[in-house]
């Protein structure tokens, strides 16, 4: 029944997924939004839905703070080895030699509020204090108003709408009630798919922090990874990759949400430390997506660019390491 499950979901986000992909293209063109600000704003949010879920029912049905987190952070890196899938599909390598520069705001702030969070969880775990108004910690706060203080920063800096042809005739509203209705089914899907996954949880007993990484992250992502790819598949290389970028950045903030749910105490002195490793590890990929869209080199190898491929040994060998920690 676990894998019947699986099948419908995946096949309802697949086809909802490549249906957003194409209303989203045509919106674009109506409106003032770029293809690439449009994945960053409604597609990465409508994508990273599932995790917001999980990680919030983590906290509130079943008391698994590490479970929240490991789905949260290790979200971000799943969402950014979707580049190197995109890369591959694309099939010419240096997928980011091609894409706009304007994506380089998008990581550079989520690398802020991913260093905010790490220094947030070392400050407590090395001062040993509580700093917060009831259950809810200051920084948790801080970390919320960053996020939005963030996005501004990204919609401010968008990209003039793309200059392209719009063929298709249907009205823009209907295009959007369109668009709201797929969202809608993606949302549901993966509402469910993170229940999948906390039922695997329950019926084989295994660890917060590992089923989180290896199954929850994963499973909560295949909204990205199908959004993304039918983007790419249309033509909408910019709003493949801001779809992404963006859900990565909407993740940073799931946490310190999941805080105001979380009545156990300040979620952020409830973690185990091993995320400070997660998120430092996201930082350096992110980093490397900076380089790669600064540098633009078009060398490519297996149809990889060298910096995706640069990306993908540095994740194996993070693979092995929570293998072998779970």
């Amino acid at each position: 029944m676990l894998i019947i499950k699986l099948i419908v979901l995946t096949i309802c986000i697949l086809i909802s997924g490549f249906k957003l992909s194409q209303y989203g293209q045509v919106l674009s063109r109506r409106t003032f939004f770029s293809e690439a600000l449009f994945g960053i704003i409604f597609l990465s949010v409508i994508t990273s839905l599932p995790e917001v879920f999980t990680s919030i029912s983590s906290v509130i049905f079943i008391n698994a703070p590490d479970m929240a987190a490991s789905d949260a952070f290790g979200s971000i890196l799943i969402n950014l080895m979707i580049i190197a899938v995109l890369d591959f599909i694309q099939g010419k390598g240096g997928i980011l030699s091609i894409s706009n520069k304007s994506h380089i705001l998008t990581v550079s702030t989520t690398i802020i509020l991913m260093g905010l969070i790490i220094l947030s969880m070392l400050f407590r775990s090395i001062a040993n204090i509580q700093l917060g108004f009831l259950h809810i910690g200051y920084d948790s706060v801080f970390l919320i108003l960053v996020y939005v203080f963030c996005v501004k920063l990204v919609c401010d800096h968008g990209q003039e709408p793309d200059k392209v042809p719009n063929t298709d005739k249907s009205s823009t509203s209907k295009l959007w009630l369109k668009f709201s209705f797929f969202a809608v089914v993606v949302i549901i899907s993966g509402y469910f798919l993170a229940e999948l996954g906390k039922e695997i949880v329950d019926t084989y007993n295994l660890s917060q922090t590992f089923v989180g990484l290896a199954f929850l992250a994963v499973v909560t992502s295949l909204p990205e990874l199908i959004v993304s790819i039918s983007a790419l598949r249309l033509g909408s290389l910019d709003m493949a990759i801001g779809n992404v970028l963006g859900s990565n950045l909407f993740d940073t903030a799931i946490i310190p949400l999941s805080d105001i749910f979380y009545q156990k105490g300040q979620i952020l002195s409830s973690l185990s430390i091993s995320h400070i490793f997660t998120l430092s590890l996201c930082i350096v990929l992110s980093a490397i997506i900076i380089t790669g869209l600064t540098y633009r080199s078009k060398k490519s190898f297996l149809k990889l660019g060298l910096d995706i491929i640069g990306m993908i040994i540095i994740f194996i060998i993070a693979v092995f390491f929570f293998y072998a920690i779970r």
